[in-house]
């Protein structure tokens, strides 16, 4: 069937709800083919379509809702860029507020620093999704006021969307950033621990200090690292949230952060020196052995561990490049 009356099908079924579409759409398009001749031109298709009327209009006729504050004709649209704006700003919000909680960060000790972080984040994403809300609305509300004299007598054929292709790669935008907040929350409740609350992890007995886990000197060496890691997570997922699906603009440097975050995580865990020797020498006179055995045993533990970290990456890595794959064969 000519592309045009897809098209202006689908611009009328895009605005209502999943439950309609189907049925609207093979009525309006064996409504349209009773009103053509059996060899239509592209005239004739085009008067037919005017006939019809705007997708906007008929699509509330369909919709037979009244809606409020923001006119009907507008109400889906309005709702798609509400969708859009809460992502811009939440990201913002996420960002922004991580960043405030690191330079204001005044906690005493590692508990209140995680409420800390968790508390700005949160408040600064629902302080900025009020914001959006808010200037969503009333841009709309302005639209649908101004237009109230005006018509939607006045739209053209060739203004018709394009029907969006099929994709079976397709990447939930509110998933996205939902792993943004907690992405960039979880790295920079990380980097705060390795700089300053590294002390807490540590042997305790009734109360008393008896051994650290961690060699400080080590782990200050990886903080740079890990800072970088947070802004390339940052990066890959607002590549996610732009393009909703899994491409080459998208997969390569998630295959990058992939790598790059697996190396740094083996290369942590497997540091000969991460642990500290007081922690080992309290293990082995805890469990009657020796010092050389406890280190040997933990070794092979932590390079266990770093083989489950590669093939955990490597089984990800694959079946990222097998949806990129198979979304586009299917375009």
């Amino acid at each position: 069937m000519n592309q045009w009356i897809e098209r202006y099908i689908y611009a009328v079924v895009k605005r209502l709800p999943e439950s309609m579409k189907k049925e609207v759409s093979e009525e309006l398009r064996a409504n349209i083919s009773d009103m053509l001749s059996d060899k239509p031109t592209d005239d004739e298709i085009e008067a037919v379509l005017k006939k019809l009327g705007s997708p906007r209009v008929l699509a509330n006729n369909y919709r037979g809702k009244d809606r409020y504050v923001v006119s009907p004709l507008y109400y889906d649209d309005y709702i798609n860029v509400l969708r859009i704006v809460f992502i811009i700003f939440a990201v913002f919000s996420v960002v922004f507020g991580a960043i405030d909680a690191v330079i204001s960060l005044d906690s005493s000790n590692l508990f209140e620093m995680i409420f800390e972080v968790f508390g700005s984040v949160i408040s600064g994403l629902f302080e900025g999704l009020f914001q959006a809300f808010a200037i969503v609305t009333i841009i709309f509300w302005i639209i649908s006021y101004v237009s109230q004299k005006s018509t939607c007598d006045e739209w053209k054929v060739k203004d018709l969307p394009e029907i969006p292709k099929a994709s079976s790669a397709k990447i939930g935008r509110t998933g996205s950033v939902v792993g943004l907040i907690f992405g960039v929350t979880f790295s920079v409740i990380w980097v705060a621990i390795l700089m300053r609350y590294l002390d807490y992890f540590g042997i305790y007995n009734n109360g008393t200090y008896l051994a650290p886990i961690f060699n400080q000197n080590v782990t200050d060496m990886f903080i740079p690292y890990y800072i970088a890691s947070a802004i390339f997570v940052l990066i890959v997922s607002l590549l996610k949230i732009y393009y909703a699906e899994w491409r080459l603009e998208v997969t390569i440097p998630y295959t990058a952060y992939q790598i790059l975050s697996a190396i740094l995580a083996m290369v942590f865990v497997t540091h000969p020196d991460l642990i500290h020797p007081d922690l080992f020498s309290w293990i082995a006179t805890s469990v009657e052995t020796t010092v050389p055995e406890v280190v040997n045993g933990f070794t092979q533990g932590m390079k266990g561990f770093a083989i489950f970290i590669a093939i955990v990456t490597g089984l990800d890595i694959m079946g990222t490049w097998y949806k990129t794959f198979k979304g586009s064969k299917a375009k």
